[in-house]
């Protein structure tokens, strides 16, 4: 029997360690490397072999790799540096890793949202999107109708150390204006589609080398941290096929290649699901996916190897919950007890999943909850000291 290649997990985050617990599912050994002391995956039981380095130091990361043990094993990516860092990298990483990106497109080009809405706008249902901001807030108004969303095109472009700006009114929009007159260049602009949290939608899903779509999984969000905005903190899976025809023109259409993320919200207007954006990797909800049944890390590690793909079918109606996350959201969106204590009543007894616990695999999840703890007793110590008044 041939042994099976083993898996190098570039770890961030909830990212990194759903990648980890979903290739042991598969019976995949798996290796990590973070770039953080306090990286959540660094406490796992799962990996045999664990490395860190400094954040963003490009080339201390390249000698961790050109030293790793081994040959052949396949390269998972969590995050958009680490996509970055292995497309800049092809031509060494190559020689010794096994992985699955697009190699007609950058991934790069898709991390660029200016980039990516020209890509997909002929594939996809898109809200009005201005992907070179005119050069006053009166002129983005009359294109673009208010409320709008000013997104960085990437972290490269991210000048305001934010995800992204909802602006409301035009006097907001000009403010916006003023503080970044000369770096309009580093934004695009989106009209925001009305609706509350429920009414956006996810498929993680995967291309093979010929670009065809041979696993995807869909869940409805439920509730975004911080709200409205952010990401996944409470979700349910439900299939969707409107959603996932959409997702396999768009494969067809940019040739994609491996694990992509795809977001896209309700617009209730006209009854269509509006594409939102993209992600050229896993998402933070992989090990959702694994549990329902769609293991979206294995068949990307099965594309790295130019292996066939095992068809599943979701298991619908599972519910995920990153709690304290789920809890402060709901608690900032100004939701009462009584409405938060409603919201999870009426889902008691259906099939649950946590952001990070696992049973066999409990330390990371006891390690995030003692620093979450730590930070609410401090938050509220500050907020005790200066005399304010606490919400309960």
């Amino acid at each position: 029997m041939v042994k099976a290649a083993k898996a190098l997990i570039l770890a961030t985050g909830p990212n990194g360690l759903g990648a980890l617990r979903s290739l042991q599912k598969a019976g995949i050994s798996c290796d990590v490397i973070v770039d953080s002391h306090d990286d959540v995956s660094w406490y796992s039981r799962i990996p045999v072999n664990k490395q860190r380095f400094n954040h963003d130091n490009e080339s201390e990361l390249m000698s961790l790799l050109r030293s790793w043990p081994g040959k052949n094993q396949v390269l998972i990516p969590t995050s958009d540096w680490y996509v970055n860092f292995i497309e800049r990298h092809q031509q060494v990483l190559s020689q010794k890793f096994k992985y699955a990106l697009p190699s007609e497109y950058k991934n790069g080009d898709f991390i660029d949202k200016r980039e990516e809405v020209l890509k997909v706008q002929a594939f996809v249902n898109l809200p009005v999107s201005m992907t070179h901001l005119p050069d006053t807030a009166e002129a983005l108004v009359e294109q673009c109708q208010l409320p709008i969303i000013i997104k960085p095109r990437s972290h490269q472009h991210n000048v305001f150390a934010r995800k992204n700006l909802v602006v409301n009114s035009l006097a907001e929009l000009q403010e916006f204006y003023q503080q970044y007159a000369s770096q309009l260049d580093m934004f695009i602009g989106q009209h925001v589609i009305a609706g509350d949290d429920d009414s956006q939608w996810v498929c993680n899903c995967v291309f093979d080398r010929q670009h065809q779509l041979v696993s995807y999984f869909t869940f409805q969000r439920l509730q975004l941290s911080p709200p409205h905005y952010g990401v996944t903190c409470h979700a349910r899976s439900d299939y969707n096929e409107d959603i996932i025809e959409q997702v396999y023109k768009l494969g067809v259409g940019c040739r994609l290649v491996g694990p992509v993320m795809v977001e896209f919200k309700f617009d209730a207007s006209d009854g269509k699901y509006k594409y939102i954006e993209l992600n050229p990797r896993l998402g933070m909800c992989n090990y959702f996916d694994s549990q329902c049944g769609i293991n979206n890390v294995f068949a990307s590690y099965q594309v790295a190897l130019n292996l066939p793909v095992p068809s599943y079918q979701q298991q619908n109606g599972c519910y995920f919950l990153s709690f304290y996350e789920d809890l402060y959201s709901r608690y900032r969106d100004g939701q009462s007890f009584a409405d938060i204590c409603k919201a999870y009543w009426r889902t008691l007894g259906s099939r649950y999943f946590f952001i990070y616990f696992s049973w066999r695999d409990p330390w990371p999840a006891m390690v995030v909850g003692c620093v979450q703890l730590k930070r609410s007793f401090l938050a509220l110590t500050r907020k005790f000291s200066r005399g304010d008044n606490v919400r309960l």
